[in-house]
């Protein structure tokens, strides 16, 4: 069984990145079988800080491509891509047009493309384009 996760800054953007991270979800599961992401699954928890943080790596040694918002700089972020390449999970991440992304971010092996998007249409367009490439590969 094939899963994504999809995950970006939670309190940052807050309600302004929901669209976004729904939209993101619903394109990804028609790539795989399972899909988890900032929202539902991670947005409104009522966790302790380690539960959450315990949680979270489970989630993310379990899946087959991770799909990261890299917009705004996120503690939390910057943590699960580090989850991510110490699993050698593949990562795509994602930022606005115009944004530079952190160094850190851009310099990690595992992350196989970085999609710059104008608008959420522009990054379904581009993300869905990856996914057909990423599942030929698989």
């Amino acid at each position: 069984m094939k899963s994504a996760y999809v995950f970006g800054p939670i309190h940052l953007f807050g309600q302004d990145y929901l669209p976004v991270y729904k939209k993101l979800m619903a394109l990804c599961e028609k790539y795989f079988d399972k899909v988890l992401g900032t929202y539902p699954d991670f947005w409104k928890t009522k966790e302790k800080p380690k539960e959450f943080y315990e949680r979270t790596l489970k989630t993310i040694t379990k899946c087959d491509l991770f799909i990261g918002e890299v917009s705004s700089p996120s503690h939390g972020v910057g943590m699960e891509f580090q989850m991510a390449y110490e699993k050698k999970i593949p990562v795509i991440a994602i930022a606005k047009e115009g944004i530079s992304v952190s160094i850190m971010i851009l310099g990690i092996p595992n992350v196989k493309k970085v999609i710059y998007y104008r608008s959420i249409s522009d990054l379904l367009k581009k993300l869905e384009k990856e996914l057909i490439i990423f599942g030929k590969k698989q």
